[in-house]
């Protein structure tokens, strides 16, 4: 393969080596007693184009990251879930980048002293394999005990060995050892302004609704609509909390929205100003809250009249507005999303979480 990305991450690769080189030597004579080879891999450089796979594994769990037909990246165990290009080049410049400060022991026996014993084999070590298209392994590394973590003005230092072979260093560098599937998952959600919410709606899986909304994009509140009779709303912001809840969105784990049963979920809608409609369904299962989302447009729903010039600038064209919902039905629509609990009860709100009993109504 003979991309962009890549030829721009060898350059990339190439320059923080260099950058690298007179640091680590300076913090090398202070630690060195013996004179390493200066790094694990000295032809990964002019290999990186040709990195289709990386295989991590930890004492818990092992994962693959695939490179796609669409030379995009991958969890192989999240059904293929998008990984960050900024996230593989990370972790391939780290590998690269590594400085090798004092040869270590070789001795297969100690390795497990300085969790240098590969997991495959029982030990506490990381293992992070860069290999390419046909599987052959063009780099493999064994990360160990970090001596000292790194910080924003110095790198790490951490025990290491090749995978194939016994010698081990002290090594510094900014190798990222992300030892969970979700840390490599690209963490990009929807982002529709607060601004730009209308209204919104739950509807419980018994068909009870409550819902908010606002006509000026600049209020701080939202209010409740639809007030039965003999009820109030439990405090002036109460509905806040459910116009809001688009904001912050996050996930832990993913799955093919096939592989989650979202029979009787909650639904939540959220409508724009500018004709959006967001639509969410919330299911609890034994491993969490599940989340699946789909976008739509409708002209009928674009409600700008009444709104300033400087708040219509705030809102999405038409055809902007049709672009976003075809991102989103594209980018996330196909999958179902593992939500922290505080985010799914906003989109399961409840009316009684919003609504109580008006006293005063009965007197």
């Amino acid at each position: 393969m003979k991309t962009k990305p890549f030829a721009f991450l060898a350059l990339v690769t190439a320059a923080a080596v260099g950058l690298a080189a007179w640091s680590t030597v300076e913090r090398g004579r202070a630690t060195a007693s013996a004179a390493p080879p200066p790094s694990l891999f000295p032809d990964l450089i002019g290999q990186v184009n040709d990195i289709a796979r990386i295989d991590v594994q930890t004492p818990k769990l092992a994962f693959t990251i695939l490179r796609g037909a669409d030379e995009g990246w991958g969890v192989q165990e999240r059904d293929g879930y998008p990984v960050k290009f900024e996230t593989i080049k990370q972790a391939v410049v780290g590998i690269a980048n590594m400085r090798l400060l004092e040869a270590k022991t070789a001795k297969p026996d100690l390795h497990a002293r300085l969790f240098l014993k590969s997991p495959k084999d029982g030990g506490r070590g990381t293992t992070i394999a860069l290999a390419d298209s046909a599987s052959n392994t063009i780099a493999a590394i064994i990360v160990g005990k970090t001596k000292s973590a790194p910080s924003k003005t110095e790198d790490g230092i951490h025990y290491v060995r090749r995978q194939d072979q016994a010698q081990s260093y002290l090594a510094t560098g900014r190798v990222e050892v992300w030892e969970t599937i979700d840390r490599w998952l690209d963490d990009a959600t929807p982002t529709i302004a607060r601004k730009r919410v209308r209204a919104a709606q739950t509807i419980q899986p018994n068909g009870d609704r409550v819902g908010v909304f606002r006509t000026n994009p600049d209020s701080r509140d939202f209010k409740i609509s639809e007030i039965p009779p003999g009820m109030k709303p439990l405090h002036d912001t109460a509905g806040n909390a459910l116009g809001s809840a688009l904001g912050f969105l996050d996930f832990d784990d993913v799955r093919k929205v096939g592989k989650v049963d979202f029979s009787g979920a909650h639904m939540a809608r959220f409508k724009t100003f500018d004709g959006l409609t967001l639509a969410v369904s919330v299911i609890k299962h034994k491993d969490g809250h599940w989340m699946r989302m789909a976008a739509s447009f409708n002209a009928n729903d674009v409600k700008l009249n009444g709104l300033t010039d400087e708040q219509k600038k705030a809102m999405k064209s038409v055809d902007e507005a049709k672009a976003e919902v075809a991102k989103i039905n594209k980018r996330y629509g196909p999958w179902a999303y593992n939500v922290p609990d505080y985010k799914a009860k906003d989109f399961m709100t409840e009316p009684d979480a919003l609504l109580v009993k008006d006293e005063d109504a009965s007197k």
